[in-house]
């Protein structure tokens, strides 16, 4: 299975679940993953101000992207909330990529508290 059929199969059940926190937080890892710019996060969040729009819009730009971005927010859904992650019944096996993410955000929360 490809990661953007994935999202599709979750994409309802991720915007009824999503909570404030989290969107926001995967909002700010996608910039900083180079997946959305500044201009369009503060445009999703300033149309979309309801929870669930947002979570939907996300989403759905994520899919757009193609494997490669949905690989990357999958890993940030892993991370940021990981009982989410198993609800949706994401792939927690996205490789070595996602497991040295999750370790390099460890570790940087470690030596900057």
């Amino acid at each position: 299975d490809s990661t953007v059929q994935v999202l599709k199969d979750c994409r309802t059940q991720f915007v009824q679940s999503v909570d404030k926190s989290v969107i926001n937080g995967l909002l700010d890892d996608m910039i900083q993953e180079k997946v959305l710019n500044q201009e369009e996060m503060e445009e999703m969040m300033q149309e979309n101000l309801t929870i669930m729009s947002r979570a939907r819009v996300l989403i759905d730009y994520i899919i757009r992207k193609g494997n490669k971005v949905c690989q990357c927010f999958i890993c940030h859904i892993w991370i940021r909330d990981s009982h989410l992650a198993e609800k949706l019944g994401l792939p927690s096996k996205n490789g070595v990529s996602c497991i040295l993410l999750l370790f390099l955000y460890l570790t940087v929360l470690v030596f900057f508290s």
